[in-house]
């Protein structure tokens, strides 16, 4: 009694440290998967810092280059060649990422004598070209009187237009001879970018390789657009909006210019050297040079005066916003964690289960060799008697040594099937017996089994009726496991049958399986079978409540070994109880077809 109290506040116990245990983890799963989503948070929104400022500097490191190359050259003679032009032209489309975006670069000079020509220099060409003024470019008339306003020489943005516009250039070849002294004149150089190609292939493409994954996805939705968002110039969507740039998981002022009234003016309305950020002057030959890679800010002003409008790039997760992607992983974080911390509840729950079912069958085990070794003692105990009793010659009649006879036989035939039913149960349980299946007439093994079975079945005091649902087709069964099934069915019926006093077996032929089977059904008007035992009936040593309280010998094997068996030859063995009506056990096999039968 002490030891099974001490299992069972054992088993407590360890019930209670591991739910304590799953709490503890779930806690610390909670806490963990919390850290982890900040982090991932911060390294994302880090990550979404670098490729905005990566995105910035390519744009200032793109635009800078191409003004540079257009800068105008200080000479003695202040006078640009065109032949250094078109050499930078070219140098600039073979250096840089993105040649197709200048489209045209045009000149606009004004002669000495007040004459107007306007001329455009093609890529790949030394010198340019006289052009006409088109519709398209009489609106850069305006935009060229803007730039010839008093100040500092510098890059004028037009975005009507759109042009970059570089006034007060000295314009022409060099002159050789007498006249090499005589000023060309002055001029606006202009530079036309293609637009188009910027927002529909260099951006796009730029921006896939700075905010997209790894495998080429879109991870995040970009937009630049001029504060305060009254024009957006890019959008990598077409659904972005005024809200969406509200919403934007980050918001940076895009640095790509520079006021040119802000710093660098100089005193004699000459190109201050380094006034573009990245070109330096030498003091020997004052000419301006270009070092790629620097990033810096161009300086550059808006042709109506007005100061250059700040632009915005604003970034957000195509997924939503950061905040609710992270949150999302972090649902998916905890989800997938709660579904190893219900694994590992469901192992230890089934080790609990398993450890416990052990411990019973432990039990079991345990009461099936007191009830086996009873069993035993019994015959063992009348055979020593009556050999003892010949031994001495105790006996002397002939009625006497049959009746002594009588006694060795059927206590031996007790001891044979505990025996055989102990064996039969090992080499079922280890998978090792044979079915030796034939053709059998189930009426005929049904009449052999009630044979054999008679003289216990009138010892106690049991009335028996047989009934038959002919023709019966044959079946393919073991006749020896049928004969063993049938003497288990008729043991217990006849064990368990009180009050009743009755037993009926009847053969049938099946016909609610998919194939045809044929049925031998033991009926009894026992106590039958509580619903809180059903599911443990064929279990191994499982003895029921009527078995304790009546003392009944056996022990716990019948039921099981009769199941295994009529599964072993592809049938099956069910039952159906009601307490205080009985119990039908049911032999299903299956049937030959008629042409066999």
């Amino acid at each position: 009694m002490l030891s099974a109290r001490l299992r069972k506040n054992w088993a407590l116990v360890t019930v209670l440290l591991s739910a304590a245990m799953l709490a503890v983890l779930a806690g610390l799963q909670f806490t963990w998967t919390g850290q982890l989503s900040r982090a991932q948070a911060e390294m994302m929104q880090n990550a979404l810092d670098n490729s905005i400022r990566q995105f910035e500097q390519v744009v200032q490191r793109e635009l800078a280059y191409l003004l540079v190359r257009f800068q105008p050259r200080v000479r003695g003679a202040r006078q640009d060649r065109w032949d250094q032009y078109a050499g930078d032209y070219a140098l600039w489309a073979r250096t840089t990422s993105y040649p197709a975006m200048l489209r045209r670069v045009l000149f606009h000079r004004v002669n000495p004598d007040g004459t107007e020509v306007l001329q455009e220099l093609p890529l790949g060409q030394s010198e340019p070209i006289s052009i006409a003024w088109s519709p398209e470019l009489e609106d850069l008339l305006a935009a060229v009187d803007s730039a010839r306003k008093p100040g500092i020489p510098t890059w004028v943005a037009d975005p009507s237009t759109p042009a970059i516009i570089r006034n007060e250039v000295i314009l022409g070849p060099r002159r050789r001879g007498a006249d090499r002294f005589q000023p060309p004149g002055t001029g606006t150089v202009i530079l036309i970018p293609d637009w188009d190609y910027i927002t529909g292939t260099a951006l796009p493409e730029l921006v896939r390789r700075l905010f997209g994954g790894r495998d080429g996805e879109q991870l995040y939705h970009v937009a630049i657009a001029a504060e305060p968002y009254s024009r957006v110039l890019y959008r990598s969507d077409p659904s972005i909006g005024t809200a969406w740039l509200d919403s934007a998981d980050r918001r940076r002022r895009l640095r790509v210019t520079r006021d040119s009234t802000a710093q660098g003016q100089g005193n004699t309305g000459r190109p201050v050297a380094g006034s573009l950020g990245g070109p330096r002057a030498t003091a020997r030959t004052q000419e301006v040079t270009w070092r790629p890679g620097l990033g810096l800010r161009p300086r550059i002003q808006m042709a109506s005066g007005e100061p250059v409008p700040r632009l915005i790039i604003a970034a957000a997760h195509a997924s939503g916003s950061l905040g609710a992607v992270v949150e999302r992983q972090r649902m998916r974080n905890l989800a997938a964690g709660l579904g190893v911390l219900l694994v590992l509840a469901g192992a230890m729950a089934l080790v609990l289960v398993s450890a416990r079912r052990a411990e019973q069958l432990a039990g079991m085990k345990m009461d099936f060799i007191a009830s086996v070794t009873h069993e035993l003692r019994t015959p063992l105990s009348v055979i020593r008697s009556v050999g003892d009793n010949l031994a001495e010659g105790v006996v002397q009649s002939a009625q006497q040594v049959r009746r002594y006879g009588e006694l060795v036989r059927d206590q031996g035939g007790r001891l044979s099937l505990m025996v055989e039913q102990t064996l039969q149960f090992a080499a079922l349980e280890a998978g090792k017996r044979q079915f030796h299946l034939v053709d059998l007439d189930l009426v005929t093994a049904v009449d052999r089994a009630l044979e054999r079975a008679r003289p216990m079945i009138e010892q106690a005091g049991f009335s028996l009726e047989r009934g038959d649902d002919l023709p019966m087709p044959q079946a393919k069964a073991d006749e020896e496991a049928v004969q063993q099934i049938l003497a288990n069915l008729l043991s217990n019926a006849v064990k368990y049958g009180e009050p009743g006093r009755w037993l009926r077996v009847e053969t049938a032929v099946g016909s609610d399986a998919p194939h045809r089977t044929v049925q031998v059904r033991v009926l009894d008007r026992g106590k039958g079978i509580s619903p809180s035992e059903a599911s443990r009936v064929f279990d191994a040593f499982y003895r029921g409540a009527a078995a304790e309280q009546g003392r009944i010998r056996g022990s716990g094997l019948g039921l099981n070994l009769a199941r295994d068996l009529a599964r072993g030859m592809g049938g099956n063995l069910s039952f159906r109880s009601k307490p205080g009506e009985g119990s039908v056990f049911t032999l299903l096999l299956p049937a030959l077809p008629d042409v066999q039968a």
